[in-house]
Parts: structure tokens; sequence; C-alpha cells
């Protein structure tokens, strides 16, 4: 079952384990898969030969929990794509709601009957009918220190009015506090869906805008950070680690040498009922279809 783990996380993983929920959120995943593998050559003892494949690509879900700061949870299922050279983060708005084994209930109510993530990761799955089967959760220090880690977020379009910004859409570097601050907000005009999506862009510019040859470089050693922070509560181990290191590895060096665009997000539609959403189930079938696709 789950420990606790604590540390920050590698950037995809770090994304991709929240990489980083920001989550927030950030977060799910059928988190890994074994890379094909060839025998070392004998002239280069020690050196692997492997192949990125769509087996690689895996799925976590990333969550914020602070309750300090009376502010709902951020959740945010991450979709790491290596072969693609791909990361997908999608926020999903806490007050989510579903028939999960029989009761209606929300995300954020699944989430605080444990307060770890496991019940979250199982609602996400049983909405999106996709495995969900990792999961982080992280607490207000160790976020931030992930933020710091990934050298935070710069020039992003500041919308909302807090800590002395106008919330005119004007470009900023943000802090790690400022990060969680604008991922927790409680009062976008557009409610929780606005947030969850917001945060999801958020997530956008902290991964897009970091040093990707760093990233592949440090990986290794960000990871033991993350995995062993005592504010970050998870399912993922070693080894998920060590089988999917080298897809994340390869996706972060095809960045840094191309300077592709390596982060997209998806907006989620819906309906509110009172204070609930109701996600689009035609929505859910086609996100499936179009990024889910080796998972069914």
């Amino acid at each position: 079952m789950s420990k606790k783990k604590s540390g920050h996380i590698a950037i995809p993983f770090l994304a991709t384990l929240f990489i980083g929920l920001i989550i927030i959120g950030g977060g799910a995943m059928i988190l890994m898969k074994y890379l094909n593998r060839e025998e070392p050559l004998t002239e280069a003892p020690g050196k692997d030969v492997r192949t990125v494949t769509e087996e690689d690509d895996h799925t976590v879900l990333l969550m914020l929990s602070t309750p300090a700061q009376e502010c709902k949870s951020t959740f945010m299922l991450m979709r790491s794509m290596p072969k693609e050279k791909k990361l997908l983060f999608i926020g999903i708005p806490s007050n989510t709601i579903a028939i999960v084994d029989g009761k209606q209930q929300s995300l954020e109510g699944a989430f605080n009957e444990d307060g770890k993530g496991a019940k979250a990761a199982k609602f996400v799955e049983s909405v999106f009918d996709i495995p969900v089967e990792r999961y982080m959760t992280f607490d207000s220090d160790a976020f931030k220190r992930v933020c710091d880690m990934t050298g935070c977020v710069s020039s992003f379009p500041v919308d909302v009015q807090f800590g002395g910004f106008k919330g005119d859409g004007s470009r900023h570097n943000l802090s790690s506090d400022q990060i969680e601050t604008y991922a927790t907000y409680s009062m976008f005009p557009g409610g929780e869906s606005e947030r969850a999506f917001k945060a999801a862009v958020l997530m956008q510019y902290m991964v897009n805008g970091a040093d990707a040859r760093a990233v592949a470089d440090h990986l290794e050693t960000n990871f033991d950070q993350i995995i062993n922070n005592t504010g970050v509560f998870t399912n993922i181990t070693r080894s998920d680690y060590n089988d999917v290191k080298y897809a994340i590895k390869y996706m972060f060096e095809c960045k840094a040498e191309y300077s592709l665009t390596l982060t997209n997000v998806y907006q989620l539609n819906g309906k509110i009922s009172g204070k609930d959403f109701i996600i689009n189930g035609s929505q859910i079938e086609e996100l499936k279809k179009n990024y889910f696709s080796q998972e069914n």
C-alpha cells in the first residue's frame, strides 16, 4: 500500500510527479510500464540501448492540500507521453461530483476520506474510466520546495488581484509563495472550474520554463529529494521511478536540444448544478480517445 515519502519530484515526475501539483496540481497515473530493453553490447558494458514507446506513457494524480489556509485542495491529472515528448495537465475542479460505489460524492469529499490521495485517485479513475494507479499529495511546504527546484514561473500573465498584482493580465515572475497563492485562489470569476484550469496553465508555464537540460541531468537527485520529503504522500516507489526514468530523461533531453514545447493543458467543460460541477461525458470520451488510448 502507499507510504509516506518526502522530497521533491523530478520535473515531469515532478510534475509527473507533480512534477508539481501544483499541483498543484497538480494529477494521476497508470503509472508505470516497463521499458523495452536490449542487453548491453559487449563492446560497451554498462550501457543499455533502450527504445521509448507508447508503453512508457503514464498518468499521475497530483494534489495540493493546504488546510491551514482554509482553501480547497487542488487536483491535477498529469499525463506523460515521452515518445511524443509531451506532458498534458488536466485541472479537475474540486467540486466535481459523480456516482462512485453507488453513492454521489465530490472529488474533494473523496480526498477528505483519507487525506492522502488513494480515495481521490479512485474517484478520478471511476469518473474518467482510465487507470489512475499512482498519486502524489503535497502539503504547502513541499509544494513550494518543488516550485523552487524548478525555478518557479517566469513571465506569467497574472489575471487576479493578490499580493500587489493588479490582475490586469500583465506578465510577472512568480515566487513559490505566489504560485501557491494563485493556484489556491478562491475568487476566480468562473469558480472552481476556472481555478482548476488556471492551475494547469500555471504548471504549463513552470515546466516549459524550466531548464530542460538541467532537469535531465539531475533527474535522479531531484526524485530522491522529492520522494523523501515529509510533506509528500505518495504510492510511487523507487521501482516505479526506475521503470520510467529513461523515458522521462529522453523527453527532457529532446526539449533541451530542439527547444520543443513540452506541456499542454486540457480544459474540462461541464455544467454547474448548485455548487457542484459535472463533467461533460462526451468530453471524457474525447479525452480518452486522444490521450489515453494505450490504457483502454
